[in-house]
Formats: C-alpha cells, sequence, structure tokens
C-alpha cells in the first residue's frame, strides 16, 4: 500500500525519477515477502507477488528498458494464468483477469505486428475482460481504484465509448478530488463527451501543479476550449503551441495530449497557414494513440490546399 500510495501520488513517473527507487525498492520488498509467506496464503502471495512485479514491468516499458520489464513481466505472466483460476475464491484478481481477457485480444488487433509473436499466450475474449473490470470496480477493496482507471482508458481509447469513460471517470474524481491525474483523465472523458465548458472548470486547478506532465495538459484543454467553445483561433494556437515544447521533457509520458495539440494546430492553421498545418498534422498522426485521431489528421491532410 506504500507502494501504491506513491504511485498514485506520483503519478506520471519515470525510472529516472528519486521517488521511483523509493517505489521500486518497496516492491522488491513485497516479493521478498510474498516468497516467504506459509501455505495457507497461497493466493494472497500470487497476488501480491504479481502485483508488484506487474507494477515494475510496467514502468519499465514506458521508460523502454525493455529487457528490465520482460523479465518482469515473464514472471507476471504465470502468476497471471494461476490467478485465472483464482477469481471466484479471491475477486481481486479480476483486474488482471479482464485486463488480460481484454487485451490479449484487442493489442494485437491495434497492432498487427505483434500478432505472432503472442501465439504462446493463452487466447483471450475482450467482452469478458470488459465484464470483469466492471465487476473488479464493485467487488475489489485493493484494485478498486486501478480497474476504474483501466475500465475507463479502455472505453476512452479503444471502445471510444465516452459516456461510460464519464461514469467511471467521474466516480474517481469524486472520491479523490485532489489527485491531478484522476482529474486530467476526467477532463480528457468530458472533452471527448463535448463538455468543452465543464472541462474547461476542472482545468484551472492543473495550474497549481507545476509538473511538466500537467502544466503541458492544461495548455491543451485550454487549446481545445479556446478552439471549440470561444472559437479564439489565435489564443488556441497560442496555448497548443506552448504544450508542445513539452513534447521532449515528458520522456514518452502525455504522449496523447501531445497529438491533440499538434491536430489542433492543423485544424486552426489549416487556411492561414497550409505548409505548416501539413507538418503539424503529420506529427499528430505519428504520434497519436487513437484511430479516430488518426482519420481526423488523414482527412485534413486530403483537404489541404
Amino acid at each position: 500500500m506504500e507502494a501504491v500510495y506513491i504511485l498514485w501520488k506520483e503519478m506520471p513517473m519515470n525510472t529516472a525519477d528519486t521517488i521511483f527507487k523509493v517505489f521500486e525498492s518497496k516492491l522488491h520488498m513485497v516479493i521478498k515477502k510474498s516468497q516467504s509467506m506459509p501455505d495457507d496464503y497461497h493466493a494472497e502471495s500470487i497476488f501480491f507477488e504479481m502485483s508488484a512485479r506487474g507494477l515494475l514491468a510496467e514502468h519499465f516499458a514506458n521508460e523502454g528498458t525493455y529487457f528490465k520489464a520482460l523479465g518482469q513481466a515473464h514472471k507476471t505472466y504465470g502468476f497471471m494464468k494461476q490467478g485465472f483460476k483464482l477469481v471466484d475464491e479471491a475477486p481481486e484478481f479480476l483486474l488482471t483477469s479482464g485486463l488480460y481477457n481484454y487485451f490479449r485480444v484487442a493489442y494485437p488487433e491495434k497492432h498487427p505486428a505483434y500478432k505472432p509473436l503472442l501465439w504462446f499466450f493463452k487466447t483471450g475474449n475482450k467482452e469478458k475482460g470488459i465484464r470483469q473490470l466492471e465487476k473488479a470496480t464493485e467487488h475489489t477493496i485493493i484494485s478498486k481504484v486501478e480497474a476504474h482507471l483501466y475500465l475507463s482508458y479502455i472505453y476512452l481509447r479503444y471502445q471510444r465509448d465516452t459516456e461510460k469513460a464519464i461514469y467511471y471517470l467521474g466516480k474517481l474524481h469524486e472520491l479523490y478530488p485532489e489527485n491531478y491525474y484522476f482529474r486530467t483523465k476526467y477532463i480528457e472523458s468530458l472533452i471527448e463527451g463535448k463538455a468543452f465548458v465543464k472541462a474547461n472548470n476542472l482545468t484551472d486547478a492543473l495550474m497549481n501543479n507545476k509538473r511538466n506532465y500537467y502544466q503541458m495538459s492544461m495548455k491543451v484543454f485550454k487549446g481545445v476550449y479556446y478552439e471549440k467553445e470561444l472559437e479564439d483561433i489565435q489564443k488556441a494556437v497560442k496555448s497548443y503551441t506552448e504544450a508542445i515544447t513539452f513534447d521532449e521533457k515528458l520522456k514518452g509520458h502525455g504522449v496523447h495530449y501531445i497529438s491533440w495539440a499538434y491536430l489542433g494546430l492543423g485544424r486552426c492553421l489549416k487556411d492561414s497557414d497550409p505548409s505548416l498545418a501539413r507538418s503539424y498534422l503529420q506529427k499528430a498522426k505519428a504520434k497519436t494513440e487513437t484511430q479516430w485521431t488518426k482519420k481526423e489528421a488523414e482527412s485534413l491532410l486530403k483537404n489541404l490546399n
């Protein structure tokens, strides 16, 4: 729980951050203690070691240190397979089982190049995965927050079910109103739902956090508000332009919002400066994590003078 507290307080966190060393140390302690638990705590020992290794794998993968990530992921998968059989006994396994079932199918669909590498992994089921994650938001204790966040991520970035994303992220924001990361994701869902005024009212609080991630996302959200709600193109361009200056500083975090900024610049400049708009739209297309942003960029590129 100390590691989880650090995770949500410092999110998004880089492996180069000093606090990451504390986070990593606590997770290694979890692994060591899990391995020494008595047989009566078989399910618990599996859950905690799997969770610790999974968190390490995720952070190493985000940073691009793939050998470290694969080392942890390989061991995590072994525990996950055991967890599939323990869902009824221990509902906390609903989170990892649901994530596996969904992304085992969804990830190779989105990235076909990886499909041949996954043949030896157990097959998944997207619908079952979503059902398990929905149950996890109701029936888990330790995994409840992560279940809300990952399920809303699926609805936002994969399913594009904005209404459900707003519901789950709204619950997180209501429970943890001072958590900037949850607030940022909630604002994203409101923008996807075209609730620009409500999103803007929540955006102002991000100005109080000086970390690059929140300064960047705040400027992107403000750019959307100026462009879509106020139709003030000059202010929108200024805000989007300030947002993209954070791209190199964030080391892979916030790529989705950076793609929004490039797309917004492309929309705003398509008539006044088609050449510059083309450059921005190509960058939006290259950076985006969603098919609909890519399609909008492609459509705008086709119609440029």
